[in-house]
């Protein structure tokens, strides 16, 4: 079994604040991003290149996503 991955988050631009993106990285590696669809912000999980999983903790998780929810709101 992996040991999860602490996830960072950041919002790279206002411009990109403005459509919901935020990024979602663990360790080196882009994990997702959210964006605004109809409204509601939603995370994209991009798959591993080499098709393996990345495991992430559910607190890091829901500390990530409200992370980029505080960050969005902020720009």
């Amino acid at each position: 079994m992996h040991a999860p991955h602490e996830l960072d988050v950041s919002v790279v631009s206002p411009e990109e604040a403005e459509y919901g993106i935020a990024e979602f990285w663990a360790g080196d590696r882009l994990f997702g991003l959210t964006r605004l669809e109809d409204g509601e912000l939603v995370l994209r999980i991009e798959p591993r290149s080499d098709g393996g999983a990345v495991v992430v903790g559910a607190h890091s998780l829901a500390q990530a996503l409200a992370h980029a929810k505080q960050l969005l709101e902020s720009s």
